[in-house]
């Protein structure tokens, strides 16, 4: 009877002691985390994969704070806060800030909370140190009255300096042929990420179209033509906000002037753009973003210049892009030149990008001081159609309005190859206009 009490007594304890539960884990020390690449955002690795994963996500933060991430990330990286830590979605969140800052070398830090059972997770960034790009032109355009434009750059980053060299030819954007070289030198931190510097230095040869010959007149407010043009342009940008910058700086262009005695003139401008830019998303309906600029030009003698100007060009856009294959997009600019200014300040449509399907040398072969241009545009899959209207005009003149449509397909990728057909709308024999390229 004793050694049967015995035994039941001492099988009780057993028992007893098998059902206090152990003391719970200590918090996790600090670690780092790199993964390979995933495409997807999210994911539910099975709980005792990872030994953070019963623990409680209680801040996520990016070091040192980043003005360029996208409003989606950024409300993606708050919805994680308050779940449980999960390896496979922070390894794909830690793979969508590589991709947005690709100048950046990114890696995950698990730390402390505040509280027991909870964690702060830090991403943490560092910029590459040597790095070149040479990858897709910044734009190549064959338009069937105004034929190839191309341009191209190389940079070179070293921690937080960028050097470039870029080489173009174009004949789109305005009333001259210019053909030449650019070299640029960018910091993109100067005391914090919200100062950055840079200045370009320029140099073109033009070419002028016959029409611009016969037709351009030589008065007070419209200067004559030139064969080449040099500029020096430093430029300071202040992030005022995640949304909002500001650039200043000088523009000092020295213009060969094409007389029977060559001379040279000097226009130097104080210049300045504010630019907003804002994406969110529309719960399960797709993708919005706007953006406005507004840039400002202005030459003065005070500036030792032998023009006297100022110019405005204020510019907006809004595009939606649905979950599936749908984009739509509407595009906006206004701008006034006052004084005398040269040929390269006057504004120009009838191009790859504005009043598509006109010719820009049949609406203003010299450019003109005023000007108002509407865009929307509309895709589905390789689909894309697209309307215009808008009007250049002198000032003191009439401002007509004019229209076109162009049609055709569009590659969705990083290189976005493009073909259009594009129609002026109006009365009498219509001819169509032929472009195809990428980056317009």
């Amino acid at each position: 009877m004793i050694r049967a009490a015995a035994i039941l007594a001492l099988t009780g304890l057993t028992a007893v002691a098998a059902s206090v539960p152990p003391q719970s884990a200590s918090l996790p020390v600090e670690s780092t985390t790199e993964t390979a690449d995933d495409s997807a955002i999210g994911g539910n690795a099975p709980a005792g994969l990872n030994v953070n994963s019963k623990y409680t996500v209680e801040s996520v933060e990016i070091t040192p704070p980043s003005q360029r991430l996208s409003t989606r990330l950024r409300e993606r990286m708050q919805d994680l806060v308050g779940t449980r830590f999960d390896q496979e979605t922070f390894d794909s969140v830690t793979n969508w800030i590589r991709r947005e800052l690709r100048d950046r070398v990114v890696s995950m830090r698990i730390a402390k909370g505040t509280h027991q059972e909870q964690v702060r997770v830090i991403f943490e960034t560092t910029r590459k140190h040597d790095r070149v790009d040479a990858g897709v032109p910044r734009r190549l355009v064959y338009h069937s009255r105004q034929n190839f434009s191309f341009g191209g750059d190389l940079r070179f980053h070293r921690g937080a300096n960028t050097f470039s060299f870029g080489a173009l030819t174009d004949n789109d954007q305005l009333s001259e042929r210019f053909s030449g070289a650019a070299l640029g030198y960018s910091r993109d931190r100067i005391g914090s990420d919200r100062l950055r510097a840079g200045i370009d230095f320029e140099a073109f040869r033009t070419q002028w179209n016959g029409a611009v010959l016969s037709t351009v007149p030589v008065t007070e407010s419209v200067p004559g033509l030139y064969r080449e043009r040099i500029n020096i342009q430093p430029t300071v940008t202040i992030a005022l906000s995640r949304d909002l910058t500001l650039q200043l700086g000088v523009s000092m262009q020295r213009v060969e002037v094409q007389l029977a005695s060559t001379r040279h003139e000097l226009s130097s401008a104080a210049l300045s753009t504010l630019r907003f830019r804002r994406r969110w998303e529309a719960s399960n309906l797709g993708r919005h973003e706007i953006g406005a600029n507004y840039g400002l030009r202005a030459s003065a003698r005070s500036l030792s210049s032998d023009y006297v100007y100022s110019r405005h060009l204020l510019e907006a856009d809004y595009s939606f892009k649905t979950d599936g294959h749908d984009s739509f997009t509407a595009r906006f600019q206004s701008g006034q030149v006052n004084g005398r200014a040269p040929l390269f300040e006057r504004f120009v449509l009838g191009n790859s990008v504005t009043l598509r399907g006109w010719n820009k040398f049949d609406l203003a072969p010299f450019g003109a001081d005023r000007v108002a241009h509407g865009s929307f545009e509309y895709r589905h899959r390789w689909f894309r159609t697209i309307y215009d209207t808008g009007s250049v005009w002198q000032r003191g003149g009439g401002a007509r309005l004019r229209h076109s449509v162009a049609i055709g397909i569009a590659q969705n990728s990083l290189m976005g190859l493009t073909f259009l057909v594009a129609f002026p709308l109006r009365e009498g024999r219509v001819e169509p206009v032929f472009m195809t390229g990428i980056n317009f």
